[in-house]
């Protein structure tokens, strides 16, 4: 920008823009805005009417390439840059959203550009008056000076008036603040006040269904960062207004959780993070029995602070049963198991789940978590598909019957269907999921990866965009990213973002998983090698890892080693489930396709998850002309 260009001041409707100074004021009174959002700010103001790509906003304030530093930064600095101004997405005044496009001004922008060292001079078709003709003796000064002072003195008495009428508006508005479009929320990890650290699981349970019951209030109004993320703010001594700007957010809910026995004391807060207001704050004694009910009553209670209508689906729910304790604690217990991403972690969360099911039999919440647990035991080849697949769907359905307005059944369900090659049923149900709750991450992700199989690769990347938004430290979102890319083909992206999603955790099995089939396809044996090292680190022996060594090892040439593991996994099979899917995976690495294609029939017999990728996995490529690959595809539409 040009120095003169630099000292412009740009006005729309009641704001002005000093650019040099970097101000926003408002009615001539300074208003807070960071910096980023007032660039952006700036850059639409110099050309009104016109699109300014997110591209281009990329290249000014986020030169280095990265998609949680910019996608993420230039949403959060938009919602910051409209709450400032009192706009809204959806009715703007002057920001309109261009989806997938950028932003545009569509207010009138007027301004002026004083030279240096000038007299100011107002803007055009401003009334002037005439000059005060200087006196030339004592009796012209005693005339005019009672004119300036009457002047002055009726300006500062309107001033007055205007700044008081200023400052007893935004009194009156404190207790409520306003809404401008949709608006964003952080539900900050419950503190456990019991002094137990057992109790830990307690109080993250109550966070995770906090986070449920508030993303499921009024999806077209109100968004809440997953837990995953929030969590991570667990122990931190940053401010609301740190954390609230790190993630975005409009407000933070803080919380804490006394416990003794069965009786239970939460206090809650309401926090808007722009001046660190405590919109609304309440405590509340129950029995643990009661708490999914108390959760439903702290949400209705925030929505009704910042004045979000509660959408048709949550209004309609039925009163929630009281829990029974112990089925409550199973349940939660169950939860933190299932946080844990393992195989093992799986297995407890099941037994748990089973166990609040024993003692109430209408709890929905814990059939869905049963329906999830038997499919990630299923997708990290801890349970075949003959024996978990049915268990998911019966666990889904069930959920889904005691409770149809619950988004995790229909997640569920639409992973059941997906396996069962039923597209379009899938594809129904992961709708009616973010519908439901949009602002549940896992949701997003998996139905991110359902369009990546259906080849839907533009779909498939806005979806698990979407889920890095909502959840951006979460660790498998930051796998899936990679996935995401992998299944495009975009292998260079796909390792930027494989290295990035390290520096969350340098040994999260499924990044290295992702990162290692891109390796494979990009000739960098050395690190798929590595890659299938550090999964084996995590889950030793296990078939999924010991299936991405022996391919990382046949595709590098090291034919022997690689038929040690095929070997392993043979003997392994008589006795235990093995895929018959990553036999042929070995075996097309070996270039020994006549095999593979009969363990791909054997495959397709057992109902393997992994042909859910079937169209699109870069490892089949060699098989792809075959006639008989190509019968399996079209037996399972997806030709």
């Amino acid at each position: 920008m040009s120095s003169s260009a630099s000292s412009r001041i740009l006005r729309f409707g009641p704001f002005e823009t000093e650019v040099q100074a970097g101000e926003l004021r408002k009615r001539g009174l300074k208003v807070r805005l960071q910096d980023q959002p007032f660039q952006i700010l700036v850059m639409l103001l110099e050309r009104p009417g016109e699109l300014v790509t997110r591209q281009e906003i990329h290249q000014k304030l986020w030169p280095a390439d990265t998609f949680v530093g910019f996608d993420h930064g230039l949403n959060n600095a938009i919602n910051r840059l409209r709450e400032a101004l009192g706009d809204s997405a959806e009715t703007p005044r002057f920001i309109e959203t261009l989806p997938k496009k950028g932003y545009r001004f569509i207010g009138q922008v007027t301004g002026d550009e004083p030279p240096a060292q000038a007299e100011y001079q107002p803007p055009e078709g401003t009334p002037v008056a005439k000059p005060v003709p200087i006196p030339g003796n004592i009796e012209e000064v005693s005339k005019a000076r009672p004119r300036f002072f009457v002047t002055t003195l009726v300006f500062c008495f309107a001033l007055a008036l205007a700044a008081i009428a200023f400052l007893g508006w935004r009194r009156i508005r404190a207790g409520v603040p306003p809404v401008a479009g949709h608006v964003m929320l952080a539900v900050l990890p419950f503190q456990n006040l019991s002094g137990d650290p057992s109790q830990d699981y307690f109080s993250d349970g109550l966070t995770e269904e906090m986070i449920a019951q508030l993303g499921a209030l009024s999806p077209e109004q109100l968004g809440v960062i997953a837990r995953t993320t929030t969590m991570a703010y667990r122990h931190s001594s940053k401010s609301v207004k740190q954390i609230g700007s790190e993630l975005g957010v409009g407000y933070v809910l803080e919380s804490s959780v006394r416990r003794d026995g069965n009786q239970i004391r939460i206090s809650v807060q309401l926090i808007r993070v722009h001046d660190q207001l405590h919109v609304w704050a309440h405590s509340y004694d129950r029995h643990i029995s009661h708490s999914i009910e108390l959760q439903e009553e702290v949400a209705k209670a925030v929505a009704e602070q910042i004045e979000v209508k509660l959408s048709p689906s949550y209004r309609g729910r039925t009163n929630p049963h009281h829990l029974d304790a112990e089925a409550n604690e199973a349940y939660l217990r169950g939860r933190y198991f299932w946080n844990q991403f393992t195989p093992e972690g799986y297995r407890k969360a099941i037994s748990y789940f089973q166990q609040a099911i024993q003692r109430d039999p209408n709890f929905a919440e814990a059939y869905s978590g049963l329906a999830d647990s038997y499919n990630f035991l299923v997708v990290t080849d801890s349970l075949s598909p003959a024996e978990g697949n049915p268990k998911t769907f019966d666990a889904a359905r069930k959920a889904i019957a005691l409770d149809e307005g619950l988004a995790e059944a229909h997640s569920s369900l639409g992973t059941v269907k997906s396996r069962r090659f039923d597209w379009y049923g899938a594809e129904r149900e992961f709708k009616r999921a973010i519908a439901l709750n949009p602002s549940y991450s896992v949701e997003h992700r998996i139905y991110a990866a359902l369009l990546a199989a259906l080849g839907r690769h533009a779909e498939a990347w806005e979806q698990i965009r979407e889920a890095m938004r909502l959840d951006p430290l979460s660790l498998p979102n930051n796998a899936e990213l990679v996935r995401t890319l992998y299944y495009a083909r975009n292998y260079d992206q796909a390792i930027g973002q494989g290295q990035k999603a390290m520096q969350l955790d340098p040994n999260y099995a499924r990044t290295h998983f992702w990162l290692g089939r891109v390796y494979s396809q990009k000739g960098m044996h050395r690190e798929a090698i590595a890659a299938a090292e550090k999964i084996l680190e995590s889950m030793p022996d296990s078939t999924l890892g010991l299936t991405e060594m022996a391919y990382s090892l046949a595709a590098a040439g090291r034919q022997t080693e690689a038929r040690e593991i095929l070997r392993r996994l043979d003997e392994r099979s008589t006795s235990a489930f093995v895929p018959a899917y990553n036999l042929a995976i070995i075996h097309i690495a070996l270039n020994e396709h006549d095999t593979a294609i009969m363990y791909m029939r054997q495959a397709f017999d057992e109902r393997d998850w992994a042909f859910f990728v079937l169209a699109v996995e870069p490892r089949l490529d060699p098989l792809r002309k075959d006639p008989r690959f190509q019968e399996i595809l079209a037996k399972l539409n997806l030709q």
